[in-house]
């Protein structure tokens, strides 16, 4: 992938655009007759209808499994991360779907299974991570921008805040 097509997706995640990862779906052996795949995996602004499927399924991560699946390591799939694959493989694989499908209803069956024969577990990782990325970043960059609006505090104090918010509610 070129730098310029690498900045024009990190553009369209921060507008709420719909995001192309260029993706190879070479084992087409699950997919129904009739049905087509492209070249990419398209990955349109979450809903909130959406949201509200996979809550409860990332709520089930528990929290220190949750901080490894997130944290990154020089941007690769590192081997806490692949532990905690292998610990919730099919409620991981089952988010990505559930994002990727972002409709309502549930993905279809094939749509699971071609996704399972065309994925390494790497794969599932970066999706999560681009999914991760949509649901947490609009929503708190949209409040502080609303909060500099109408606030007295700048920036920093507002996110210093919040982390003493966290700190003392935790003690």
């Amino acid at each position: 992938m070129g730098v310029k097509q690498i900045i024009k997706s990190e553009c369209d995640v921060i507008a709420d655009g719909p995001v192309r990862i260029p993706f190879d779906f070479s084992d087409l052996s699950s997919l129904p007759k009739g049905k087509k795949v492209g070249d990419s995996i398209v990955l349109s602004p979450l809903k909130t209808r959406t949201w509200y499927k996979l809550k409860p399924l990332l709520l089930s991560i528990e929290k220190e499994d949750a901080e490894k699946l997130l944290s990154r390591k020089n941007g690769e799939f590192h081997l806490e991360a692949m532990a905690v694959a292998a610990k919730y493989d099919e409620l991981l694989l089952d988010v990505v779907c559930i994002g990727i499908h972002n409709k309502k209803g549930d993905p279809p069956r094939w749509f699971r299974e071609v996704l399972k024969d065309n994925t390494t577990w790497e794969d599932i990782y970066i999706l999560l991570h681009v999914l991760f990325f949509r649901l947490f970043h609009n929503p708190f960059s949209n409040s502080i921008t609303l909060l500099r609006n109408v606030s007295p505090l700048d920036e920093e104090e507002m996110i210093a805040l919040r982390n003493n918010l966290a700190m003392w509610t935790a003690r």
